[in-house]
């Protein structure tokens, strides 16, 4: 049909829908956190490796300060002097002190050896398993940096639940065989020990205890093996390197897991829980800086952490039950309720003890001052190959591990703070449509 310019009606051009800029469900999914997660531990990444209470790790507490600015309520720096000696040092006393040891046999002065068997034997477990900083009183103390935040609730707090990690990285060992390096000296204190308390007693027999003598044949050929193996055992000396290692996987995982954590409920507000993220300085050298933090605060009965620790695949992935060498207990009720939420989800996550000198998490600091604590890790049991190496970059943090760990914790989070509502509930029907009367007879 012909038209006529300018009088015939123009068509109405249809209104294209416009998109909202920001839609909270998928920019706060898991797998769009996760992503943000890796954002941040690439960034914080690039400063390379960070040694306790270092200008580099100062400066990345700096920048997770500012990222979490962005989101929370309070955001502020828990100082404390860190000894980066205190995981070294007792490694160097304890390898000296075994060569001397066998000296002491060798002269007819066994129980000289044997109290110096046993003081190499508190060492290591004060230093090595403790970590208590016998020598700390002789170093030169650093100034370690933890950065403290919190997003409060849309209503009064009733809870407490804080999210930890740290963002220090690990010296490196200078072999591979560290296993065999640690393990050699503790066999060596052990022989050595029920070898003087043998020969004490074969001295004390033969009337020359407390006097220099030389052993005969047969007590000789064992105190040659004892020799040999403190020999052997002064490559303890030098187990740590000068070096770091770039300290992706452990921590900036479990920094990058908590800002995107912080994200999500910045935005979507708990109810009832307040919620705390923690990054600790410190923690590769006896979990300094939470253990400054935990001793200088106060918490209510119930409040939970959950610690966040080497986030490097998800077919690894395990809730701690046992810390700080195997010997402080974590939350069981809380391991079994975040693997409960994991399988729901359809999640792998299998349950974990750290053994003898595998070291610590900062889980361990929380629970010895009576917080409800585990930690979320890969590195459980005999731990992870590329942890404490130049291996461990961004390349070996899986993107798939990342999302799982936070889809539990939200959905854990959000499960903790929806109870306290069930339990008001409870609490009022409890009493709905009740007379009481009060009586100093009933």
């Amino acid at each position: 049909m012909f038209k006529i310019p300018f009088f015939s009606k123009r068509e109405k051009k249809e209104k294209k829908e416009e998109k909202p800029v920001y839609v909270f469900e998928e920019s706060m999914s898991p797998n769009s956190l996760a992503n943000k997660a890796y954002s941040h531990i690439e960034k914080l990444a690039s400063f390379g490796p960070r040694p306790a209470a270092s200008k580099t790790s100062r400066m990345v507490a700096n920048n997770i300060a500012s990222i979490l600015e962005g989101f929370c309520d309070k955001v502020e720096f828990k100082s404390c002097k860190i000894d980066r000696n205190r995981t070294s040092f007792w490694v160097k006393v304890v390898s000296v002190l075994l060569p001397f040891c066998s000296v002491f046999l060798f002269i007819g002065l066994p129980y000289l050896s044997f109290m110096l068997a046993l003081s190499a034997l508190a060492l290591c477990y004060c230093e090595g398993l403790e970590a208590m900083g016998l020598f700390s009183r002789f170093f030169k103390k650093e100034e370690g940096e933890s950065v403290f935040s919190i997003i409060r609730p849309k209503e009064e707090e009733e809870r407490v639940i804080i999210l930890s990690s740290h963002h220090d990285s690990a010296p490196l060992y200078k072999r591979k065989e560290r296993v065999r390096d640690i393990y050699l000296p503790l066999f060596s204190i052990a022989y050595i020990t029920v070898l003087a308390l043998f020969l004490m007693l074969y001295e004390v027999l033969k009337g020359c205890f407390l006097r220099f003598n030389l052993p005969s044949l047969f007590p000789l050929i064992f105190i040659l093996i004892a020799f040999a193996l403190s020999v052997l055992s002064l490559r303890f000396f030098s187990l740590f390197s000068s070096e770091y290692s770039p300290g992706v996987g452990d921590n900036l995982s479990g920094v990058g897991v908590a800002l995107a954590v912080a994200e999500y409920f910045s935005k979507k507000r708990l109810k009832r829980t307040r919620l705390e993220i923690l990054s600790f300085d410190g923690e590769e050298c006896g979990c300094q800086g939470s253990r400054a933090y935990y001793e200088s605060s106060h918490y209510l009965d119930g409040t939970i952490n959950i610690n966040i620790d080497g986030i490097f695949s998800s077919e690894d992935l395990a809730v701690l039950t046992n810390d700080g060498n195997g010997l402080v207990k974590l939350d069981e009720a809380l391991s079994s309720a975040l693997s409960n939420i994991a399988k729901t989800q359809g999640y792998k996550i299998k349950s974990g003890k750290l053994s003898l000198f595998s070291g610590a998490t900062d889980a361990s600091s929380a629970a010895r001052h009576g917080i409800r604590a585990v930690t979320i890790t890969s590195m459980a049991e005999q731990g992870s190959e590329i942890a404490h190496t130049k291996n461990d970059t961004i390349e070996n943090v899986e993107m798939k591990a990342l999302e799982e760990v936070i889809s539990i914790l939200l959905k854990f989070i959000e499960t903790e703070d929806g109870k306290i509502e069930r339990e008001e509930g409870v609490v009022k029907s409890l009493l709905d449509g009740r007379k009481y009367r009060l009586s100093l007879h009933d």
